[in-house]
C-alpha cells in the first residue's frame, strides 16, 4: 500500500523550466532566448513539458520561421498572463542592488 501512494507522489509538475533548460530550447527549435524568456521565466516558471509543447505549437504554426515562432510564443503567454506578463511581475518595482537600479551616473 506505501509503494502506490508514493507511485502517486511522484509527478513531474517540480520540473520547471531554469536558464540552462532554455538554452536547449534555444538549440532545438531556434527560437530566441528573448522570447523563451518573457514566456517561460514567470513566478513560478512554467514546466518543462508545457515548454516543450508550446515550442513544437509555434514552430509547427509559424512553418519553421524561429523569429514568428518567438512572436506567437509571447502572444500566447501576453494572452495568458503568464511568465514576465503576469500582472504580479509587471507592477513590481524594478529590481535594486543596495538602493540602485544600476543605471545611474556614479558621481553625478
Amino acid at each position: 500500500m506505501a509503494e502506490k501512494s508514493l507511485a502517486r507522489e511522484r509527478t513531474t509538475r517540480h520540473h520547471r523550466c531554469d536558464y540552462p533548460f532554455l538554452e536547449l530550447l534555444e538549440e532545438d527549435f531556434g527560437i530566441p532566448q528573448f522570447s523563451l524568456r518573457q514566456a517561460f521565466m514567470g513566478v513560478p516558471a512554467a514546466p518543462k513539458k508545457q515548454a516543450i509543447a508550446i515550442c513544437e505549437w509555434a514552430t509547427e504554426k509559424a512553418k519553421d520561421d524561429p523569429e514568428e515562432a518567438g512572436d506567437l510564443i509571447r502572444g500566447w503567454a501576453r494572452r495568458r498572463r503568464v511568465g514576465m506578463y503576469h500582472p504580479a511581475i509587471q507592477g513590481a518595482p524594478p529590481l535594486t542592488f543596495g538602493g540602485k537600479t544600476g543605471f545611474e551616473m556614479e558621481g553625478v
